[in-house]
Order: C-alpha cells, then structure tokens, then sequence
C-alpha cells in the first residue's frame, strides 16, 4: 500500500512537469515528467518485464532530459550534443539483451541512469548537481529492487529513491529561478507598465534591465540573440527559454522591490525566425506578465519592416 502511495506521488510530479512544460515549452520539464511517469508504472504492475522497460525508458529520458536542462542554463558541457546518443543505450540494452541476459540488462539499465547523474555532476550549477545527486542515489536503489525484486523492502527502498528524485526535479524547475547570477538595480524607468517601442534605450536602464539583443555585451542580464551557442547566448527560434527567463526575472525583481524592465533588441531577427504570429504571442504573453509584475517590456528599434495588417496588430498589443 505504500508502495501504491508512492506511485501516485510520481504520477503527481508527472502532471506537474507536463503543466509546467506546456506553459514553457521547456523541454527539459516533458523530458523529465515522462522519466517520472515510466518509474511509476511498476508500482502499480509488479512485474520484472514491466520493471526492467520501466527502467530504460526513465533512463533514456533523464539523459535527454539532464542535456536539455544544462543547455536551457547556458552552461552545456563540451560536445553535449553527442551525450544525446547515450539515450539510446538503455533502450538497445532492454532490446538486445532482455529477457536472456536479466542481470547484465539490470547493469546496463541502472548504469545508465547513473551516468546520466553522473554528468550533471561536472555541470557549473548547484540546482542540477542536487538533481544529478538524487539520479545517483535511485539507480542504487533500483539495483537493490532489480536484484531483490521480490522483497518489499527493496521496492520500499526504490520508491523512496524515485520520491526523492522526483522532489528534487519539482524543487529545482517549479521553485525559484535557476540563473542565480541576475542583478537587479532599480531603473527609474518613467514609462507606463506593460509592453512599449523605443528608438532607444538610455544606458542607465539597460544597467538594470534584462536585455536580449542582436548585439553582444557583457553583464549577468545580457543575453546575444544568435544560433551560435555559448554561455550567455539565446537561439532565436527559443522564444520559449526567453519568456521563462524574463517571467523569471521580473517575479524576482518584483520580490526585491525593484520595477522589472526587459529589453528585446532585433524584433524583426525574432520574426524573421520564427513568423509574425508566434512572436506576437510571445509578446503578448510578456506584456500580460509585465501588466501583473508592475514592469515594462521594451522593443527596441521601429515599425518599418512590418506590413500594414501586421502594424496595427502590433500597435493595438501596444495600446
């Protein structure tokens, strides 16, 4: 019954994540929320087949989603891409090598999910490594229960690992911001709320604002709108990373009592990207979250590349 209790506890930080991921479009949060729904089915379907494929996808998705989650920090490890491929592993594992070769699939299986732990532990982020930490302690205690699957007390031990994981991952992605190194200095913007075109913005406000540009600078709130990765640099077709940033950002300014300002420089390189609709979407959803945190979004630059239908669209988002 216990058990039970704690397979409908994963299902419960499954729904959570995937709500999260749907208000984001972060997919670090669907990878991570299918992990827990694949731990959670045997709890409720005591069975080594079911256990062992329960494993290899909950190991396939923390890789994906340990790599997706680094990348969305801009602070992937070197050659992040190819670690996608070590997904792949603990599927090959259960393919090839279940049901005839049960402990060596178990090795294959709970090593994966170890690895998959292990790399978060060499990523400049204390919020991830916790994560990595708890991936770690699971994949012992799926071991215990993978060799001693018919003992209570070995399941026990594997629910209270994956328990442990998955309020970790709420923790860490449902809490507060995960870019710890924001400054927030009041603007004395003396503008209205919500979201505005400037020509140009005055130094003094950039000091303090949370910038996306075309342009690279330095500063904890800059950001370079570029496909080029790096530590402090936003693909532009990730609208998705940006609006969490900067919903983020102005919650926390909120906090601090300070008026949050977000400054986007190289709105026609967003909707050249991404089409014009998406990226009014993605405005409208930043002046509403503007309007409720007291603070102002600013497009930098004019009009003049929009067509007619389209300016009137923006400038009635604009008031």
């Amino acid at each position: 019954m216990i058990e039970f209790a704690f397979g409908v506890a994963l299902l419960v930080a499954y729904v959570l994540l995937f709500y999260r991921y749907h208000f984001t479009n972060r997919r670090s949060l669907a990878y991570y929320s299918l992990a827990l729904f694949a731990l959670a089915v045997p709890f409720f379907v005591r069975d080594a087949s079911v256990y062992s494929a329960s494993l290899a996808f909950s190991a396939a998705f923390l890789w994906l989603a340990n790599i997706e989650a680094a990348d969305e920090l801009f602070k992937p490890l070197p050659n992040a891409r190819e670690f996608r491929y070590l997904a792949l592993v603990p599927l090959a594992g259960l393919i090839f090598l279940f049901p005839g070769h049960p402990t060596v699939t178990l090795f294959i299986l709970v090593g994966s999910i170890a690895g998959a732990g292990f790399y978060l532990m060499f990523v400049k982020s204390n919020d991830l490594r916790r994560v990595g930490l708890t991936e770690l302690i699971f994949s012992s205690t799926a071991t215990v229960w993978g060799f001693l699957f018919s003992s209570v007390y070995a399941e026990l031990s594997a629910a209270l690992g994956a328990f442990l994981m998955a309020y970790v991952v709420l923790d860490v992605f449902m809490g507060a911001s995960l870019f710890e190194d924001f400054e927030f200095t009041d603007s004395r913007l003396d503008v209205k709320t919500g979201l505005l075109m400037m020509s140009s913005v005055p130094e003094g406000v950039l000091d303090g604002a949370l910038v996306f540009s075309r342009s690279r600078g330095d500063g904890p709130n800059r950001f370079w709108i570029t496909k080029v990765s790096g530590e402090r640099s936003v693909s532009p077709t990730n609208l998705a990373r940006m609006l969490d940033m900067a919903v983020k950002f102005m919650a926390r300014a909120e906090e601090k009592g300070v008026r949050p300002v977000v400054v986007i420089d190289g709105l026609e390189y967003l909707m050249l990207e991404n089409g014009f609709i998406p990226v009014l979407k993605f405005l409208t959803t930043l002046r509403d979250y503007a309007h409720l945190h007291g603070g102002t979004v600013i497009l930098v630059g004019d009009d003049s590349f929009l067509d007619g239908k389209e300016r009137t669209l923006l400038k009635r988002l604009m008031g």
